[in-house]
């Protein structure tokens, strides 16, 4: 069954992301962080102390935990860590590594995003993931993208390296601006149709035909 394309009466980017970006820059964050975040937060300490890794790689809307599985065997040498907030999708995932250099758990990202911001994390967070989130595609909901998210600027802040996918040119155009307007370096691609798909989403998108673009978000160098 061949996937719809993203509609949406907004062809450009959006006429107040400039502001919104900037506003939400210069704001805190309040909202309590969740009880089933914090134990999930827990966990996820334990089974990286356990992995015996040093470096973490993030999976942020994991969903099934097919992308998080596919980032574990590009990243060996770390411990990847997928979270979604649908226990429904957590709970179908299974493991494909018997080493299981991975872990995928039920976590608010915006939870798991503030209670990884500390530089005991951010200084050995490699990758971040974000596949294929859900577009908000009507102009109104600007604030439901993550660029649009009041944590966007600490969730960049996480890792050397930010990848955004997605089937909307003008989601992936206004992450990427909104990352520059931050002082991020940015690329901003079209991902060739012979690409290994990292996600169910992703193998569904290719199967109808859909353009797909990458975003990657580069931090300055670490001293």
């Amino acid at each position: 069954m061949n996937s719809c394309l993203v509609e949406s009466r907004q062809t450009t980017i959006h006429q107040d992301l400039a502001t919104l970006v900037r506003k939400h820059a210069a704001t805190t964050y309040l909202r309590p962080i969740a009880e089933f975040s914090i134990a999930a937060f827990r966990c996820f300490q334990e089974m990286f102390a356990a992995s015996g890794k040093k470096r973490l790689v993030i999976d942020s809307g994991c969903g099934t935990g097919d992308s998080t599985a596919f980032l574990a065997k590009i990243f060996p040498e770390a411990f990847v860590c997928g979270f979604d907030r649908s226990l429904h999708r957590t709970a179908k995932h299974r493991y494909q590594s018997e080493t299981r250099n991975y872990a995928v758990l039920q976590a608010e990202l915006e939870d798991m995003w503030r209670l990884l911001a500390t530089p005991g994390y951010t200084d050995i967070i490699d990758f971040h993931a974000l596949y294929y989130p859900n577009p908000y595609p009507k102009p109104r909901h600007i604030l439901r993208r993550w660029h649009g998210h009041p944590l966007f600027a600490p969730m960049l802040n996480l890792a050397a390296t930010t990848e955004l996918r997605t089937n909307w040119r003008v989601y992936a155009e206004e992450f990427s601006e909104s990352a520059q307007m931050l002082g991020y370096k940015t690329v901003f691609e079209e991902l060739p149709y012979n690409i290994e798909p990292r996600t169910a989403f992703e193998r569904k998108y290719l199967a109808s035909g859909h353009l797909l673009y990458r975003v990657e978000i580069t931090k300055h160098e670490r001293h």
